[in-house]
């Protein structure tokens, strides 16, 4: 035993404000294996009032001496797995804000912190780096972009685990503190994982949770590692992390893995009746997602008379969604098909902008659409700084060249597009499916009431599976004003016509 164990005192370490015994465990290939150990060096360090008494003795047995000198009735206990990146600066997971919250509360109030090298989940630190590259840029480890994916897809597409599984064990732990003799102590885990408390119970020790704890900083970058452990059931939150996670999704401020998480979650509620999550937190992300579903309502003053409220649902879907759609609706609920380019002009005053479309329309169904093929229809948009109010009227193509050569206006780009549209044909909706250029697959907008965009979205995932919408929940981005590539032109216009044409006969003769 005398070759697993080395001791080292440090005196005034200034990060836990006193003197703190450092103890090192050696593991042996045997045990790294067995307990998902990434490294064989498992440190331990111990500040409590007795352990100074032990800097005035010359000559003691470190192992038989230290269960004498620790008389807590109760000690804060903190496991901590080894995240390097969170350390060196990385803001994707909340490990170094944990650490450092740690270690602030045994200086003050003493206890025992072990640094377990079982990074990634016992996974390791290479495994690591490419889970997070899919995570947060969405790319696979030989570079190609395949979109993001939470922690628990990119497991099942590195490793091949249909279930996430985190292969770290505590019984290593458990036998430390068994041969330096305090395994029989009353621990406080500073930790809010169910997983690992119930883990250490089961081992032997007496551990409860440090029921004050207070959660760390919750930001846009960390928050799916939040939103994973409570879609898994491993954590459990207090009411002040919730509502910080509610925030910042209902300000929109999230990624593409926290909105897959966040409707897996919300799947489970309501689909799944053993899912451990207390009823208020059920009803909070109940809420959460349907105040992001729909989007902001906006106020639109048509001709500056008709006053219209309604909200713009926007995500990307892929080619599948046209039959998902017909197959609910009928062949004929795409009334047109446009050729459109949407210009955009910002006031020099930088009070408002200015986004006009053209649209060319090359094909209808005939005498449902109140378009005639071959017609143009220009429409201008004015919006206010917030985007919530739009003027919005129907303009000449004298007026759109018109504001080249206003000097109150700067023009900014222009946007492409050829759009299959459904105006009129479903009660109080309108859609919009847009194929443009550098953009993958096809963005959709659908306009109307809250209440009906949630029955039209629950009718399509419903019907058919959620794979039909990359994301459920509205994205501002993809909304027509908040494009931020310029000049989005096709490079072959008429070959991207051509395929869109092909797709709208299609829906035209209502082919299966």
């Amino acid at each position: 035993m005398k070759n697993k164990y080395s001791f080292y005192f440090q005196k005034n370490n200034e990060l836990f404000g006193g003197t703190v015994l450092s103890v090192c465990y050696k593991a042996d290939d045997n045990e790294i294996l067995k307990y998902g150990l990434t490294s064989p060096n498992i440190l331990i360090l111990i500040k409590t009032p007795e352990i100074n008494d032990l800097l005035y003795k010359k000559n003691f047995n470190y192992m038989s001496e230290l269960k004498n000198q620790i008389k807590c009735k109760k000690i804060l206990l903190r496991i901590q797995s080894e995240c390097l990146l969170g350390m060196y600066g990385d803001l994707h997971c909340d490990c170094e804000s944990q650490r450092l919250d740690s270690i602030a509360k045994i200086k003050d109030e003493g206890g025992i912190f072990i640094h377990l090298p079982q990074e990634a989940q016992g996974w390791g630190l290479h495994y690591k780096l490419q889970e997070l590259e899919l995570q947060v840029s969405g790319r696979d480890e030989k570079g190609q972009y395949i979109g993001e994916k939470n922690r628990d897809d990119a497991q099942k597409l590195l490793l091949g685990n249909q279930n996430f599984d985190d292969c770290r064990s505590y019984e290593i732990i458990y036998k430390i503190l068994f041969d330096l003799g305090i395994s029989t102590k009353k621990y406080i885990l500073i930790s809010e994982s169910e997983r690992k408390i119930n883990s250490l119970k089961k081992l032997g020790l007496d551990v409860i949770k440090y029921s004050s704890y207070k959660e760390f900083d919750v930001n846009v970058d960390n928050i799916s590692e939040y939103l994973i452990k409570i879609l898994n059931g491993t954590h459990t939150f207090n009411d002040e992390v919730i509502n910080k996670i509610g925030e910042l999704i209902i300000n929109r401020k999230y990624n593409g893995r926290t909105l897959s998480t966040l409707i897996n979650i919300v799947d489970k509620i309501k689909n799944d009746k053993n899912y451990n999550l207390n009823k208020n937190t059920k009803d909070k992300f109940l809420s959460f997602y349907d105040q992001i579903l729909c989007g902001v309502e906006k106020r639109y003053i048509v001709d500056d008379s008709i006053i219209k409220l309604q909200n713009n649902f926007s995500c990307k879907v892929n080619s599948s969604i046209f039959k998902a759609i017909k197959n609910l609706y009928g062949k004929n609920v795409f009334d047109r098909i446009s050729l459109e380019k949407l210009y955009y002009f910002e006031s020099k005053k930088g009070n408002k902008s200015v986004r006009i479309r053209s649209s060319k329309v090359m094909d209808t169904i005939g005498k449902p659409c109140i378009f005639m093929k071959g017609q143009i229809h220009v429409e201008q948009r004015t919006f206010n700084d917030e985007k919530t109010q739009i003027l919005q009227e129907e303009i000449s193509l004298s007026k759109l060249r018109s504001f080249f050569e206003n000097n109150d206006y700067d023009y900014v780009k222009r946007v492409e597009m050829i759009t299959i549209i459904s105006e009129r044909q479903i009660p109080n909706i309108n859609i919009y499916i847009k194929k443009l250029p550098n953009i993958e697959n096809r963005i959709m907008d659908v306009y109307g009431k809250k209440d009906v965009i949630r029955k039209f979205i629950d009718n399509l995932i419903s019907s058919l599976n959620r794979n039909v919408l990359n994301e459920v929940v509205s994205n501002s981005d993809y909304e027509d004003e908040n494009f931020t590539d310029y000049n989005l032109r096709f490079a072959d216009i008429e070959v991207a016509i051509q395929e869109e044409l092909e797709i709208y006969n299609l829906l035209k003769k209502g082919d299966e």
